[in-house]
């Protein structure tokens, strides 16, 4: 959705928290700046406008430290770095970016939650409307929980509009409920609501408001946590209707700085001016080449694109594991990893004798950046996940047919000298699924959830980023595939909330 207007329109729909609660604070949502107030809702583009409101907090979650900890600490990639999570010296005491994702994400539910009570209340409203809109608003709540689950495992989960000291109260002291029922509750809720929503390509919704398909790939993400593939592929073919065939999908849909691009499903909106709006991320930062100071050489190529003015970070680094997946010829190779810029190679690549390691590439880079302001989308999900997700699906349902129909939809994307001509076996094909994962989709921040889902995480990296990065080698440890809970949110639960892996 675009935020030229969220932020304008939200300060109408929020009118902020009741002073009733000025003095409590709970799972550091910060409580007392939403509560919407009984008299709002009384038209239609007041709902709207409250439902703006509830994609604020994703600006915050989707961010540079985001992105570390979900595409830099896995078996694809590390980063050479002092940041706590990049070395895994994350606990209870110093929870790095989970901090802040704790307090975004409860926030999202927070909005969404009074946004969805108070379009139920409206009696102005049009049936019909209300429910279109409140699906909305539902979709980003399961969102928001979708991420808590998938970084902290078991959380609380609540649905309450937190209208009075009372039930803030309650809520404060909510320990945390089993991962896979709070899924459930999810799923069971978009099953009931996805109807109401356009049955369209984010890109041919205005604005690029959520759409059916981004409900129906929610429960299909949770659905396959759950590990109920039938519930997933019946979820993910809805959205397969909607998008038909890859090919006609081309790869330049996959860079960050095209945005809501028809493969798109969802995107976390930014964007950048000299003059105007600014809501930026320093994403781009951390994907760039060394730089000399005050000119566009980076790593000794003249980039134009990505100016003088850029200051890019130290950068991610790809692992020898993930470079060995690509095809020299892969045309996703030159787009995810850069050798070279307009046929010049980079010199980090051609040292030892050309077996240098390649920058990240092109695909992450934004053009025009202004010191460390990257005004490029991010990019959640779009339609080669869904087709990837439905090849692991059918292939755990024993459908080879649907399983390798998917998946040869990705890879002839790229070549059809890559598609396979023959079901090689269950646990080949499977093995075959999470190395097409990494070469398609790396960077889209859900690497580190696909290792933690698959139950492989801790092995997976010790054998690959771990022996590269002597921080990861010696800081690794199992219960590192889910975040904690802060001791702060801890003590403000009455010690409801616990961390039982991090001792």
């Amino acid at each position: 959705m675009k935020t030229k207007n969220i932020k304008y329109t939200f300060l109408i729909a929020g009118m902020l928290m009741l002073s009733l609660v000025a003095c409590k604070k709970t799972l550091e949502e910060q409580s007392k700046s939403f509560v919407t107030p009984a008299q709002f809702y009384n038209n239609e583009g007041q709902a709207l406008a409250a439902v703006n409101g509830c994609y604020i907090p994703l600006t915050s979650i989707y961010t540079a430290n985001f992105m570390i900890a979900n595409e830099a600490t896995t078996d694809l990639a590390f980063l050479n770095s002092s940041q706590l999570d990049a070395k895994f010296e994350i606990s209870p005491a110093n929870p790095g970016m989970g901090q802040s994702l704790w307090q975004q994400c409860y926030k999202g539910v927070m909005y969404c939650n009074s946004t969805i009570a108070g379009i139920d209340r409206s009696e102005k409203i049009p049936e019909e409307r209300k429910k279109a809109i409140a699906a909305e608003a539902i979709t980003l709540r399961a969102l928001y929980y979708y991420v808590l689950t998938a970084t902290f495992g078991d959380v609380p989960y609540y649905t309450d509009d937190v209208s009075s000291l009372e039930v803030l109260d309650r809520i404060s002291k909510i320990g945390r409920m089993p991962a896979v029922a709070t899924r459930t509750a999810l799923i069971d809720e978009l099953q009931k609501s996805v109807l109401s929503l356009p049955l369209k390509r984010t890109s041919d919704v205005t604005d690029n408001r959520i759409s059916a398909p981004m409900a129906y790939m929610l429960i299909a993400k949770m659905s396959m946590w759950n590990k109920d593939y039938t519930t997933a592929l019946t979820a993910l073919k809805e959205v397969q209707k909607i998008y038909g065939q890859l090919i006609q999908y081309p790869l330049t849909d996959t860079y960050f700085r095209n945005k809501n691009t028809p493969e798109s499903i969802f995107e976390v909106q930014f964007t950048w001016a000299a003059l105007g709006l600014k809501k930026t991320t320093t994403v781009s930062a951390f994907f760039m080449p060394t730089k000399t100071s005050g000119t566009s050489t980076y790593d000794g190529v003249n980039v134009p694109e990505l100016g003088s003015k850029a200051n890019p970070f130290a950068s991610i680094t790809p692992s020898k594991y993930f470079v060995s997946l690509y095809d020299v010829y892969d045309p996703r190779r030159e787009i995810i990893l850069a050798y070279t810029y307009n046929g010049a190679y980079f010199k980090r690549p051609m040292a030892n004798n050309g077996t240098g390691k390649p920058w990240m590439g092109p695909k992450f880079w934004c053009p025009g950046m202004d010191n460390i302001a990257d005004g490029n989308n991010q990019k959640v999900f779009r339609y080669a996940d869904v087709l990837l997700m439905i090849a692991e699906c059918a292939n755990e349902l024993d459908d080879p047919i649907t399983a390798m129909s998917a998946i040869n939809e990705v890879k002839g994307r790229a070549s059809q000298d890559y598609v396979l001509a023959s079901y090689p076996g269950k646990p080949e094909f499977f093995a075959e699924v999470k190395e097409e994962r990494a070469r398609e989709l790396m960077g889209e921040y859900g690497r580190k959830w696909d290792l933690v889902r698959w139950g492989i995480f801790y092995d997976a990296v010790k054998a690959t980023t771990a022996t590269e990065y002597v921080s990861i080698e010696e800081n690794l440890r199992p219960y590192h595939e889910y975040y904690p809970i802060s001791d702060g949110e801890i003590s403000r639960s009455w010690g409801n909330l616990t961390n039982p892996a991090y001792k």
